[in-house]
């Protein structure tokens, strides 16, 4: 699998649980940037990972592989993380960043692993917005989904035509498949651009 079809993978991991491993006041742009190297190098973040199947409470982020040493310092930069768990030198084009949820996160990725997002816990849902730099009355996605907001609601109800059950949650359940890094992504001998 290419790194661009990783990229692809439509997950919640990003939206709802990166925030959550990031340092206080801490940014989606502290992660990933689309045009400044090294944070251009951002492919996807992971709920699980199918190498590391004892790490349960723990996120996984995935970036392409570069000898600068700008990547070096992202990566020592994220070593200070209070989250921070570890680097694996996954494969030779990529590097893997584990994070650790914080014990007082636990519940939320719980929460997180069945689909009921308007549980999460007030702390963890104010720290994901702020992530965004968003409030509960922006429409934003997440907003949206966190706060149950009408908005939202009417938007899935327009979109599947048909009304919804007051107590429903307004996002789906996180597919297993879409949440988790598997072995078969590891290059093998595909040719990667690994400069930036």
């Amino acid at each position: 699998m290419s790194l661009d079809e990783i990229k692809n993978i439509k997950n919640k991991t990003v939206a709802y649980l990166l925030p959550l491993v990031a340092n206080k006041n801490g940014k989606l742009a502290d992660f990933k940037d689309s045009e400044h190297f090294p944070k251009c190098n951002f492919i996807n973040a992971f709920r699980h990972c199918e190498e590391f199947p004892e790490l349960e409470n723990h996120i996984f982020v995935i970036y392409k592989f570069s000898p600068h040493p700008q990547f070096e310092e992202l990566l020592n930069k994220f070593r200070r993380y209070a989250a921070f768990h570890s680097i694996v030198d996954n494969d030779k084009y990529t590097v893997m960043i584990v994070f650790e949820v914080s014990s007082a996160s636990k519940k939320t990725l719980q929460l997180f692993d069945i689909g009921a997002y308007s549980k999460f816990r007030a702390e963890d849902k104010k720290q994901i917005l702020d992530f965004y730099s968003v409030t509960s009355s922006d429409k934003f996605g997440p907003a949206g989904v966190l706060y149950k907001k009408e908005w939202r609601r009417l938007e899935i109800e327009n979109k599947i035509d048909m009304r919804l059950p007051e107590d429903a949650e307004l996002s789906s359940i996180p597919d297993p498949e879409q949440e988790t890094y598997y072995l078969k992504y590891k290059s093998a001998n595909e040719e990667e651009d690994i400069i930036s």
